[in-house]
């Protein structure tokens, strides 16, 4: 009996142990991959895959406001010293160019003749011709137009075309009305490729964003400026948002104070004391030989020049904002001198004289300084005096005489007036032997149509 149960509990011992080995090997959990070694897949015959582009930058999820900054790209700056990769210049912005306005957030801008146009609003059509290249890119590259220079990305939208340095391209960019100024500029050495671009806030003249890409410079170059360009634009999207409506019409309203508006004409009205002097000997009296003194003569001068600036606009080799004018000024002096005869007799001591001088010029103006709506000419002109000396109502000289006058303005312009200073010397020619200079120095305020 006992041998029985001996039995029996060795059995159902065996039993027990055989049941929870089964359950143990059921339930063992599936190995995670990193528990799972990794298996090298079995290479397929065939072309090897195409490099993929780099994607679109994404737009950030702030956008700041609703107004788009305005955006002027340069091209890049060549720094290899090899005329092989000029092409670049233009095909890295324009990459740009496409990149950045993808992101919703600014508005391209284009430079004419210092008129600002919109790239944003042009169409741009798909193209995806390989570009011509010093090295062929492989079969199946995917090349977007934009990084390869083609297409209408390039064709329809050119960039800035003039490399200036920081200062002066951020200066353009303002003169142009551009909020943020992208440059950049790339270098080579021993077949790599180094590309970089940094984008600048136009009135704080403050560097935002500076991205660059190192790559080979073969066919995987495309690949790299697309990188940039993505960069770029994403990193550009996250530091300049677009502006809030009110500050938006507060740069706008800062950019108005900054600049002088153009105008077609100025009305200039002046006033001021002239200072005269003898061109030719003369001991202060007056004879028939040597004229009046006119050094002894004091008084004041008024009178109105208008400038037209239209024209000269039209005559491309005059410097911008020249202008062509018309200047009348009437002088009343008074003084008192001897009068002596041919002899040298005195006829009259201190003899009261007044004169009355009118003068007309034809007036080119050129600018030589400018800063914001400071603005300074130099001014020269061709007409004729007329001049009327009397004694106690006796006439002593009636007569017109050609006269040149030559000198310097510089105003404050305002949007519709001006108000500014101005000295001229003009000189008058009575004879081969007789002449006299005027002196001016006014002040005057301008009306600007």
């Amino acid at each position: 009996m006992r041998a029985s149960i001996s039995l029996l509990g060795h059995l159902c011992l065996t039993i027990l142990l055989c049941g929870t080995f089964l359950w143990s090997q059921t339930a063992a959990p599936e190995p995670t991959p990193a528990q799972t070694p990794a298996t090298a897949p079995t290479p397929v015959p065939g072309p090897s895959p195409a490099p993929v582009a780099a994607a679109s930058p994404k737009s950030s999820s702030y956008s700041g406001g609703t107004v788009q900054r305005k955006v002027l790209i340069f091209d890049f700056e060549n720094q290899t010293g090899k005329i092989d990769f000029d092409y670049l210049s233009g095909s890295i912005a324009d990459a740009l160019a496409d990149s950045i306005k993808k992101t919703g957030k600014f508005r391209l801008m284009l430079r004419e003749d210092a008129r600002v146009n919109s790239y944003a609003d042009s169409p741009v059509a798909p193209n995806t011709q390989p570009a011509a290249t010093a090295e062929p890119a492989p079969p199946n590259q995917n090349v977007p137009p934009a990084a390869n220079g083609t297409g209408a990305a390039a064709s329809a939208a050119p960039v800035m075309k003039v490399k200036v340095d920081r200062t002066e391209a951020i200066k353009q960019g303002r003169a142009a009305g551009a909020d943020v100024v992208v440059l950049g500029k790339f270098t080579e050495l021993n077949g790599v490729l180094l590309m970089s671009a940094q984008a600048y806030e136009a009135d704080t003249r403050l560097l935002k964003v500076s991205e660059d890409v190192l790559t080979k410079s073969d066919s995987e170059m495309f690949n790299g400026i697309n990188i940039l360009a993505a960069k770029i634009a994403e990193s550009m999207a996250r530091e300049l948002p677009m502006f809030e409506a009110a500050e938006a019409a507060r740069r706008r309203a800062a950019l108005a104070t900054d600049t002088i508006e153009e105008r077609d004409w100025e009305i200039q009205l002046f006033t001021g004391m002239p200072l005269l002097h003898p061109l030719y000997s003369s001991d202060g009296t007056i004879t028939y030989a040597k004229g009046f003194p006119v050094q002894k003569l004091t008084g004041y001068s008024l009178g109105a020049t208008v400038w037209n600036s239209s024209l000269a606009r039209k005559i491309y080799f005059l410097p911008k904002e020249s202008r062509f004018g018309l200047q009348t000024k009437l002088t009343l002096l008074s003084g008192t001198a001897d009068a002596v005869d041919t002899a040298g007799a005195l006829i009259v001591s201190n003899a009261p004289l007044n004169g009355v001088f009118v003068s007309s010029h034809l007036m080119f103006g050129v600018p030589y300084f400018q800063w914001r709506k400071f603005a300074a000419f130099a001014d020269f002109g061709l007409g004729a005096v007329y001049t009327n000396v009397t004694n106690s109502g006796t006439k002593i000289f009636l007569s017109v005489q050609p006269s040149a006058v030559v000198g310097t303005s510089a105003a404050w312009n305002f949007s519709y007036w001006s108000l500014g200073l101005s000295y001229s010397a003009q000189a008058a020619f009575f004879s081969q032997s007789q002449a006299f200079m005027q002196h001016d120095l006014w002040i005057y305020a301008g009306v600007r149509l």
